[in-house]
């Protein structure tokens, strides 16, 4: 049946008809053809004035902080990249045009410098600083591997003293973690600095290439990125030598919750103010940052100069923002990235919480990663954004993508500014950016191991015609959502999603019962809800112009309900696991049943299988930290995501009671290559007792989850009734 309404919707073309704007009248006028709006908004699409404004800022001067580039939360080429924004979004036309302020971490890298002893100063290595703070002294500098706890021992077992001392590690920040924890390690060790080697999962590129990634810890332990060319060169030094003293400056100016970064925003007025769509690209960036995100936020802008210029008045406002401090916005937390977009939305933003009917997000947006295309949306949009691809107003994809653009919907994940837009009730949108999901065992594409974060991320990587189709399938995208009346939102995938998640096992056959039928009745309300809205822009669009009023009328009454329970879903559905989206019962249950297969296994005296295969995957992975740091390490390490030192952001509220086995941990790490066959009854009853704890939060969050699906069940049916 739902098939059967999305593609009648198909076959009628969007008329839009003109209608008020902030409470006045009516205006009179011809409907707007959709398909004549997209041709014209396409036609004047200039993507050499995108290209050549993401040279200028991604190479100027005055939009770097230090030599390598950069722009990060609060620092001055932040605040001046702001400032150009604001002035084109004026010289473009775009109306009310503000920079809003919103309260970060500040850090200002004015530039890192090496110089080992013996060498002149003017052949300083460059390196390239962490977000944490500043510091300029003359040290011995000391090797400590990949820099876990077992690193800081020598062959004879003696541990490594490097109390002030710079530590030089090795690091592969996909595999294993990101720079935060082993740089908590060197503090707890004593270490005045840390230098960071990424020899392998990102900046593959070259050897001359640095990387920067999520810092996720403290500020007080400083940081750099060098290069494996610069660390062969020190490496070489410290093989001639028993000691040697290293000169290093990290100029970082650090400000704890005093800076300020500005989302700057203006927009296309429509014929209705109180409704609007969004379009979004972040602005700050490590070193040039052309593709993440320079060319994405030109390419929003361009957007916006298109639509303008093309004569183009949407049905709903367009707000057209860019967003600083996504790349990082706070110290000492797990969830320091997209912190511009979270408090924009949580803050001078809120109000388009309820008004904002959809919101597109660029990143990278002029990188061909594969054969085959994708976008990224709330499960609820699955099938809105499939409709528009099938309208014939999408551009066509054959040419530059022979695998053509998958529909099967794909959930948002958190690493980008729409993911704090989604928590909060905005139906977000972002190209496929990261993921290759056609991959036989799901991994990230290429350019996330060879060019991201890099100073390798420049120009040279720009694809005009992957930029010029992003530009016009979103712009459609947006175009398309600004002028449907009823937001086409699906609640039957919420059910599907909740139906992909149920447990297996532990769960009563009674409450497992509840949950089903509770899923059934969700999903009928849902296509309930989906039929009327079918209906009522079905009927919109077959309107004439004194019919729409009265019809958006009854749309905007329902968006309003419908928005309000996409937020009430999310608050009570979306949950993490880390970073990873999850139903919030699936914490415990993941934990439960790996904590039984260790169990099971130590039973049989296995202790190898036990740790290699299931051990360290307990809490998200976060077993894997107490197998491979000390406790004051992971106790810091876990605060950052439990929120005991800083702000979760967009995490708050969705991170979940670790099981406690770290001491079980921490014993078959060090009992690890023992003869099969051992007593391993003292781990097993650390495992028990923390197996009976996620039961009962298990069992309590499933209990929450029936009672919320039934809630949300009811709203739904009363928005129809």
């Amino acid at each position: 049946m739902k098939t059967k309404r999305i593609a009648a919707l198909l076959l009628v073309p969007l008329l839009i008809a003109g209608l008020f704007a902030c409470g006045e009248k009516a205006p009179s006028g011809t409907p707007v053809d959709l398909s004549e709006a997209v041709a014209a908004f396409t036609e004047k699409l200039d993507l050499v004035w995108a290209y050549d404004l993401a040279v200028e800022v991604s190479e100027g001067e005055a939009y770097r902080d230090n030599v390598l580039g950069d722009r990060q939360a609060g620092s001055d080429a932040e605040h001046a990249t702001a400032e150009k924004i604001e002035a084109v979004m004026k010289e473009i036309g775009l109306a009310d045009v503000t920079k809003d302020p919103v309260t970060v971490d500040r850090i200002q890298a004015n530039g890192s410098t090496l110089v080992i002893e013996g060498d002149d100063e003017a052949n300083a290595i460059q390196l390239h600083a962490y977000q944490t703070q500043g510091i300029d002294t003359v040290a011995e500098i000391v090797d400590v591997g990949t820099g876990t706890m077992w690193d800081y021992y020598d062959e004879s077992g003696e541990e490594i003293d490097v109390a002030g001392k710079i530590v030089l590690l090795d690091i592969d920040q996909r595999e294993d973690w990101w720079i935060g924890t082993p740089a908590i390690q060197a503090k707890v060790k004593g270490a005045a600095a840390v230098l960071a080697v990424n020899v392998s999962g990102f900046a593959e590129i070259a050897e001359d290439a640095y990387n920067a990634n999520d810092f996720c810890g403290p500020a007080d332990i400083p940081t750099a990125s060098i290069t494996q060319t610069d660390a062969k060169y020190l490496r070489s030094k410290l093989e001639d030598n028993d000691s040697l003293s290293v000169h290093l400056k990290i100029d970082n100016a650090y400000e704890k919750g005093s800076g300020t970064s500005y989302n700057v925003r203006g927009r296309i007025k429509g014929l209705d103010a109180s409704e609007c769509v969004v379009i979004g690209a972040h602005y700050d960036a490590y070193f040039s940052g052309f593709q993440d995100d320079t060319i994405a936020w030109t390419g929003v802008l361009a957007l916006a100069k298109a639509m303008i210029e093309s004569g183009y008045t949407p049905l709903r406002d367009i707000v057209f923002i860019c967003h600083g401090a996504e790349e990082w916005g706070e110290a000492n937390t797990a969830f320091d990235w997209a912190a511009g977009s979270y408090r924009e939305i949580t803050g001078p933003g809120k109000s388009l919480q309820g008004a904002a009917v959809g919101f597109v997000n660029f990143e990278l947006p002029a990188v061909k990663f594969a054969d085959y295309t994708y976008t990224l949306s709330a499960p609820e949009s699955y099938g809105f954004v499939n409709m528009y691809t099938q309208s014939g107003l999408a551009p066509d994809a054959t040419a530059l993508y022979p695998d053509g653009v998958q529909l099967d919907g794909y959930l948002t994940s958190t690493y980008a500014d729409d993911f704090s837009y989604y928590i909060n009730g905005v139906p977000s949108f972002i190209n496929g950016m990261m993921t290759d999901i056609m991959a036989e065992e799901e991994d990230v594409f290429e350019f996330y191991y060879t060019t991201y974060h890099t100073n390798y991320d420049t120009k040279d990587t720009y694809d005009e015609a992957v930029f010029a189709y992003n530009l016009k399938y979103y712009g459609g995208l947006a175009m398309y959502i600004a002028e449907t009346p009823a937001v086409v939102l699906d609640f039957t995938y919420t059910a599907q999603r909740l139906a992909d998640s149920t447990p297996s096992a532990i769960v009563g056959e009674a409450d497992l019962n509840a949950y089903a039928d509770g899923l059934e009745a969700l999903a009928a309300a849902g296509q309930t809800v989906l039929d009327e809205i079918v209906s009522l822009n079905e009927a919109y669009a077959a309107a004439d112009a004194t019919e729409k009023l009265s019809l958006y009328e009854q749309a905007k009454s329902l968006n309003a309900k419908t928005l309000n329970l996409f937020k009430e879903a999310n608050d009570a559905f979306v949950g993490l696991s880390e970073e990873t989206p999850i139903v919030p019962h699936e914490w415990y249950f993941n934990n439960i049943l790996t904590m039984e297969e260790v169990v099971a296994l130590l039973t049989a005296g296995d202790v190898d299988a036990a740790v290699d295969d299931y051990a360290w995957a307990i809490n998200g992975v976060g077993e894997w930290y107490a197998m491979s740091f000390d406790e004051e390490t992971v106790e810091q390490d876990e605060g950052t995501y439990l929120g005991k030192f800083a702000g979760q952001n967009w995490g708050t509220g969705r991170i979940y009671e670790y099981a406690d086995v770290e001491a079980a941990t921490r014993s078959l790490t060090e009992r690890y290559g023992e003869e099969p066959g051992g007593d391993f009854s003292e781990e097993i009853a650390v495992y028990a007792a923390a197996i009976d704890r996620q039961t009962e939060l298990f069992h309590a969050a499933f209990a929450q989850e029936i009672t919320d699906i039934q809630v949300l069940t009811a709203d739904l049916v009363a928005t129809v009734a």
